[in-house]
């Protein structure tokens, strides 16, 4: 499986948070450390309906359980509909 990145747009630049793909791969969940998660980090998707990219923002309310380290989200979609790193 490639690589995917949570992004945030801060001014000028996008930053890029790397997901635990090991984790996502066996459970199919994202797992955040809770140092890494603020408002505003989303992942870039391909809806199946239009080409064109949309957000899928990681928020509070998307918490789906979390430990002592790691906020738990629910990742729905396949990974080729998630964007590519280097676009």
């Amino acid at each position: 499986m490639r690589t995917i990145y949570l992004r945030k747009d801060q001014g000028n630049f996008t930053r890029r948070v790397l997901i635990d793909m090991a984790y996502l791969v066996s459970n199919k969940k994202i797992r955040l450390p809770k140092t890494y998660f603020e408002d505003g980090l989303y992942l870039p998707y391909f809806n199946n309906k239009s080409t064109e990219t949309e957000k899928y923002f990681l928020t509070k309310d998307k918490i789906i359980s979390e430990d002592q380290n790691h906020y738990y989200f629910k990742f729905p979609f396949k990974p080729e509909q998630v964007e590519n790193a280097a676009t």
